[in-house]
């Protein structure tokens, strides 16, 4: 029994992080806010706006790109005037991508397309069950992080 659950949750663990991570999906909730960026740009975008200034190498890691990868979406988000490169504090050999103020604008515009998708999702989804989804995923992100931990650990 387990087993065959367990399929079914991988299937649809799949079949939903290819929704959500379809460029055509992503530029899409964007673009009803008026943020109008390509998938990668967006991505940037989010991280920047929801963990603060970051190294490239550290968005490298995050969105599992190479640095020449993140140069390039850097360079059109400062085209766009929604980053910007600044010293690192704690090491001048480096730097920082930071929102600029229109990109911390973007970022909010992004964060309220991310709240209306879901409100649309979850339309009739009484409190209560929307309460236990976020229980329910909430533990299962910890987990995966328990497990991933320990995988890069004994490795």
């Amino acid at each position: 029994m387990a087993t065959e659950q367990n399929a079914v949750l991988i299937e649809l663990l799949n079949r939903l992080l290819a929704q959500w991570t379809a460029p055509g999906f992503t530029t899409a909730v964007a673009a009803r806010e008026g943020v109008v960026l390509d998938s990668a740009a967006l991505t940037l975008l989010s991280i920047l706006n929801n963990s603060g200034a970051q190294r490239p190498s550290a968005l490298s890691e995050r969105m599992v790109t190479g640095a020449s990868n993140i140069s390039k979406i850097t360079a059109r988000l400062e085209e766009a005037g929604l980053v910007r490169r600044m010293p690192d504090p704690v090491d001048s050999r480096a730097s920082l991508i930071d929102l600029t103020e229109a990109g911390a604008q973007a970022g909010q515009a992004l964060r309220r397309s991310g709240s209306t998708l879901v409100d649309l999702l979850l339309q009739g989804w009484s409190p209560r069950d929307r309460a236990e989804l976020v229980r329910l995923l909430t533990r299962f992100e910890a987990e995966t992080e328990r497990v991933a931990g320990a995988l890069r650990d004994s490795s």
